[in-house]
């Protein structure tokens, strides 16, 4: 996956959603951890995913705090979620960066995400396609 820079994503609030309804899917949850950590280690491009069939829309930022917790850095996981998402998709050209030209939309939070990547869960205020959706 290195080699072939093919990202991984590791959709970990879907397993910690199902684990939490049923105990019994636990121990999936600690070898789907365990081989995340094997992954970073080895160097294997991460792309942030949520699977998100059962969960509210607006959760999704559940899932940068759970791939700190299993052992990604804040910054990272912010790559992830932006920079990393655009080119597994194709689009590296078009977006996953503030620059000029590309499609971005902005949240603010309250706090520093480099610090505790969990202030990503409590958007404040959000610019889309230029213009204040939530303020």
């Amino acid at each position: 996956m290195k080699d072939k820079h093919i990202f991984a994503v590791p959709t970990f609030a879907i397993s910690e959603y199902f684990a939490e309804q049923n105990p019994a899917r636990r121990p999936m949850q600690d070898l789907h951890a365990r081989e995340f950590k094997k992954q970073l280690a080895a160097g294997i491009p991460i792309a942030m995913g949520s699977d998100d069939g059962p969960f509210h829309h607006g959760t999704q930022a559940r899932e940068f705090t759970l791939m700190v917790k299993y052992g990604m850095t804040p910054l990272a996981a912010l790559q992830a979620g932006t920079v990393n998402g655009a080119s597994l998709l194709g689009w590296a050209d078009q977006l996953g960066q503030l620059k000029s030209g590309y499609l971005a939309d902005i949240v603010a939070v309250p706090g520093e995400p480099l610090k505790d990547i969990s202030t990503l869960e409590h958007v404040t205020f959000v610019i889309k396609d230029g213009v204040v959706v939530k303020h």
